[in-house]
């Protein structure tokens, strides 16, 4: 089980090292099908982080961070799977 605050340590020692380098990390990608989508949108409900596929919005890196420091305590979920996780890609993470 994967909290807000449990993901923000892993992205502050991520911050320190690899993405350092990489000033392109700039989104959030979960995986949609055999493809991935940084289309997403933020709720959170009930000690939860919920994100959806949302077609016209893109999630950010840095909007995902202010809410994981708002919620620290809440678990992070892609529609109705719990996030285990994270990897660094391309423009940002994978979360999955």
């Amino acid at each position: 089980m994967l909290k807000a605050k449990d993901l923000l340590t892993a992205i502050q020692v991520d911050a320190a090292g690899e993405m350092k380098k990489l000033s392109s990390y700039r989104y959030v990608f979960v995986n949609d099908g055999e493809k991935q989508t940084n289309h997403l949108t933020v709720e959170v409900e009930n000690d939860a982080i919920i994100l959806s596929k949302q077609a016209d919005q893109l999630l950010t890196l840095s909007h995902l961070i202010t809410i994981l420091n708002e919620e620290k305590e809440a678990e992070i979920f892609v529609g109705d799977e719990l996030v285990f996780g994270y990897k660094l890609v391309k423009k940002g993470i994978l979360l999955g």
